[in-house]
């Protein structure tokens, strides 16, 4: 993948991670821009073509001819078989030189649909009248009966996102109406959501003027084509820049690394950025550097005893948790007990359900082969609870005295698709045992480790907890930018 394999080129003042990752995402989004650009122009130049083609310059003048004769008498049979032969061969034309076009309308001066090869809703009615005048072809018809082009917006009488490349159509000297050539946004996004060369978490989109996205995401599938407004924050910037580089915090909420530029169409401004996130960045720097050591996390982990909180009771009414199990809850507590040369294993699922397990030492995270627990709940998850796009919002906590089992379970996460940033490790090294309790119901996790005997009890709160993608920027010396959310 391209994103993965670009040599390091440091600028001075700039983390090497960055400006690899930059370098990346501007090949990614310069390779877009062609696609995109060869394809728009060859929209237009096709659109010209067609309206000077003398099948469609002969087809558009028996139908206006034809239409104006129907206002007056009824039409003959043998004239309404002629038109309808006419039709197929218009049909067989438009097949074999501009399918490439969603449609193609045949507009008079007036506004009437006189015909379209695919007979959708707008098939003989009036652009400038009923449903069809809300629509920004009308619009920018009455605005401007030139030659222009109409931007992506929805198309009642297609139900779709629709362009419209507008030419006029010009038969002895005089104009008559247009030929009307419609561009649907399934080709565009064919441009735009190939995944051979993005990762994991990477996509390149198009942006218009209102915020919206004119192309599919990749990652939320749920939504489509003009459907999901961004934020003007991160976009307006981008557009006064025209081109560049900036970290933001995306529409899923993640922190991200965007190249992008400015792509004009005639009067429309779009603009076109390739992103990834940053904690994918990071996790395959840490994967390809240190071969998922994770020695480095460990001398960065917090050394000495956490922030202890308050006292708690643990709950009555949960679930309890035995060693080499695991157990599910979206309602009620769920704890286990007993942690010391074993490991406990949350999942925090998006929903807020929760999956713990207990795993002993002789689990695969050990170096054991009796027992797979992590990779028992993981592929529970994956079959039964979450898409393959959910994966990302998922989140584990590791809890152990000990970081016998860290290395053993990390690789097996990074193995399984998680990200660093979505595993945090709770560790007092000084303890004897822990108890391991989270609740669904308020996603709170907490931790009760029994320290030495004299010492007792400790609780230790872990919604707070560093994630392990914040202790390897720590460990690379990695820019932090402030408000980032986790």
């Amino acid at each position: 993948m391209l994103l993965l394999v670009l040599p390091v080129q440091a600028d001075e003042g700039m983390h090497p991670v960055l400006e690899d990752t930059y370098n990346a995402l501007d090949q990614i989004r310069d390779t877009r821009q062609n696609q995109l650009e060869g394809y728009l122009q060859r929209l237009q130049q096709l659109a010209g073509q067609a309206s000077t083609d003398v099948h469609f310059q002969d087809y558009f003048k028996i139908k206006q001819r034809y239409h104006q004769l129907q206002g007056q008498l009824p039409a003959p049979p043998e004239v309404v078989q002629s038109i309808e032969q006419l039709k197929n061969s218009i049909r067989d034309h438009y097949l074999q030189h501009y399918s490439i076009f969603h449609d193609i309308l045949f507009v008079d001066k007036s506004g009437f649909v006189l015909s379209t090869i695919r007979h959708e809703r707008d098939y003989h009615e009036h652009l400038f009248s009923g449903r069809l005048a809300e629509s920004a072809l009308s619009r920018q018809l009455l605005r401007d009966p030139e030659r222009s082009f109409v931007d992506y917006d929805f198309y009642w009488a297609s139900d779709e996102p629709s362009a419209f490349f507008v030419e006029p159509m010009v038969i002895d000297g005089q104009r008559q109406g247009w030929l009307v050539c419609q561009s649907a946004l399934n080709r565009i996004n064919r441009i735009f959501t190939r995944e051979d060369d993005l990762g994991q978490t990477g996509e390149v989109f198009l942006a218009n003027r209102r915020h919206q996205m004119l192309t599919a995401s990749r990652l939320h599938p749920d939504q489509g084509a003009l459907l999901r407004h961004l934020a003007a924050k991160n976009l307006e910037p981008k557009f006064s820049q025209g081109e560049g580089h900036r970290r933001v915090i995306d529409y899923r909420g993640y922190p991200v690394l965007t190249s992008f530029t400015l792509c004009r169409v005639q009067d429309s401004d779009w603009l076109l950025v390739a992103k990834i996130d940053e904690d994918e960045i990071l996790t395959n720097h840490f994967r390809q550097q240190h071969a998922e050591d994770v020695s480095l996390l460990e001398r960065y982990l917090p050394v000495g005893d956490p922030a202890f909180c308050a006292e708690h009771v643990l709950p009555g009414d949960g679930t309890i948790v035995d060693m080499d199990e695991f157990r599910s809850s979206a309602d009620a507590p769920l704890l286990t007990f007993g942690i010391s040369t074993c490991t406990g294993l949350l999942m925090i699922l998006p929903s807020g359900e929760a999956i713990l397990g207990h795993a002993s030492e002789r689990d695969r995270i050990y170096g054991g082969t009796e027992t797979d627990l992590l990779g028992n709940m993981l592929r529970d998850i994956k079959r039964f609870r979450l898409l393959p796009y959910e994966v990302r919002d998922l989140k584990v906590v590791l809890v152990a005295p000990h970081d016998r089992s860290l290395g053993g379970a990390v690789q097996r996460l990074l193995a399984e698709g998680l990200l660093l940033s979505q595993i945090r490790f709770a560790r007092v090294a000084e303890a004897e045992s822990a108890t391991l309790t989270h609740d669904p119901r308020q996603g709170s996790t907490l931790v009760r480790w029994r320290l030495s005997e004299s010492a007792g009890l400790r609780w230790q709160c872990l919604d707070d907890l560093e994630d392990l993608g914040q202790v390897y920027q720590s460990a690379i010396a990695y820019p932090l930018e402030t408000n980032r959310p986790r």
